[in-house]
């Protein structure tokens, strides 16, 4: 079940109950005539297994920025369990800028949690699994079982 491919931006890796896709989907620093900054934000899907051809679905999203600037510095983190559903971009410039290792005068991002989702859902239901449904709660904590 290949799902890994030069056309996606993020990686599927096999784990012992399932799958786990990992998308890096901003990682850009950035240096102004008055500040200077950073961010870090990564989108994993969980995916388990189960014995009886069903599958359920975590997402996990964790978000990184810090900055200085002419008023003074800031920094933040943020983390979370359960599900997804966000779309997100952004388009900057600064003199210099480094996107995901690429150094220029651009830096930004389009995120949206329903592509690994949707390319995961195809692949799994074309060998024959569905999703199990599963409550609010469960959905809530991130707990299948």
């Amino acid at each position: 079940m290949a799902t890994n491919g030069p056309e996606v931006p993020f990686v599927w890796s096999t784990t012992p109950t399932g799958l786990v896709g990992t998308w890096n989907y901003a990682d850009a620093q950035w240096a102004g005539p008055l500040a200077a900054g950073a961010v870090d934000a990564t989108y994993r899907l969980i995916v388990e297994l189960d014995d009886d051809a069903t599958y359920t679905l975590t997402d996990h999203t964790q978000e990184a920025q810090g900055g200085v600037g002419f008023g003074g510095g800031s920094a933040s983190f943020s983390s979370f369990r359960g599900t997804v559903r966000r779309k997100s971009f952004n388009s900057s410039a600064a003199p210099i800028a480094s996107d995901h290792g690429q150094v220029g005068q651009t830096f930004g991002w389009n995120f949206d949690s329903a592509v690994p989702k949707r390319v995961l859902q195809d692949v799994l239901a074309q060998h024959g699994w569905s999703e199990r449904k599963v409550g609010f709660w469960a959905r809530l904590t991130g707990r299948t079982s």
